[in-house]
């Protein structure tokens, strides 16, 4: 048995939640990944895997040593790239995770031009509408998400901001009229999304600082985008990103109000495994969202 080979399949098999997903990324056939992890556990003398026809779950002692397993082959990559010189260079698969709206209005978009540069890179680029996502247990590199992140186990690195726009149809502004200040908002049906972590409350800067404000609805969404369609459809007032907006406040379909109180930006992170060695492929990844997204407020 080789030892290293057994412990990598197994992370692998652990990490992705099955037999198949690992041996499509190892290049290896099912009946082998099953083989390597027999021989693995017969080794050690325990069983690592609980296996159903259904699904795989790891065992106590599994999940004790999948731990201990991806900081060893952390470091034994990380011996590896310094052996090889490769700290200068970006090769090899990243991982990225991304939410809906950053992938499809500005993300996607880069991803060929980090490639250009980086010939020895690939990219693996999956949009989600969830707010959480399992980054070391789903196997990702690197997460892109919208709002504070400071209750992350994860390294976060700030990419930029997106401005918000507190917004509504001109249809809606002639039938209710427009608030003047931010706590006529109560007086008001909105559209309220979780992207931001800050549901039933906006937050605005004012003359004396920060300042929120409770805000009601008779719908909620966890997808931005739903909340940005359902403003436009007339139903409420939304408090959305440039990203989304721009153009339907360029062209006179939404129409701005409270400017004047800066509604909260909303910051744009991203997060990675904290990890003695973080790879040259992940370092340089972010270091290039940095470069392209926190020039200005897009």
């Amino acid at each position: 048995m080789n030892l290293f080979t057994a412990m990598r399949v197994f992370e692998r098999v652990a990490t992705l939640g099955g037999l198949s997903a690992a041996g499509r990324e190892l290049g290896m056939s099912s009946t082998a990944v099953s083989r390597h992890l027999k021989d693995l556990e017969d080794d050690l003398g325990v069983r690592l895997v609980n296996r159903t026809t259904r699904k795989l779950s790891l065992t106590e002692v599994g999940r004790n040593y999948l731990e201990r397993t991806k900081a060893l082959l952390d470091e034994i990559d990380e011996l590896q790239d310094s052996a090889r010189g490769l700290h200068s260079h970006t090769r090899g698969l990243i991982r990225v995770s991304c939410s809906n709206v950053l992938g499809h209005t500005r993300i996607t978009a880069l991803i060929p031009k980090f490639l250009q540069e980086n010939p020895l890179a690939s990219v693996e680029f999956n949009l989600t509408s969830r707010y959480v996502v399992g980054v070391v247990e789903e196997g990702y590199d690197v997460a892109i998400r919208f709002g504070d992140q400071s209750d992350s186990a994860l390294i976060a690195r700030r990419l930029g901001e997106v401005r918000n726009y507190v917004c509504a149809v001109p249809e809606y502004f002639a039938t209710h009229g427009r608030p003047l200040h931010p706590s006529d908002l109560t007086d008001h049906e909105c559209v309220l999304s979780n992207y931001a972590k800050s549901i039933g409350t906006w937050p605005f800067l004012g003359p004396d600082g920060p300042f929120s404000v409770p805000v009601k609805s008779r719908v909620s969404t966890n997808s931005v985008e739903a909340a940005y369609q359902m403003t436009l459809a007339g139903f409420g007032i939304g408090n959305l990103p440039s990203l989304l907006v721009d153009d339907a406040l360029r062209t006179g379909r939404l129409g701005a109000v409270l400017d004047e109180y800066r509604p909260a930006s909303s910051p744009i992170y991203a997060l990675y495994p904290h990890r003695t060695y973080v790879p040259a492929k992940v370092r340089t990844f972010v270091d290039f969202l940095i470069r392209e997204l926190s020039s200005d407020m897009i």
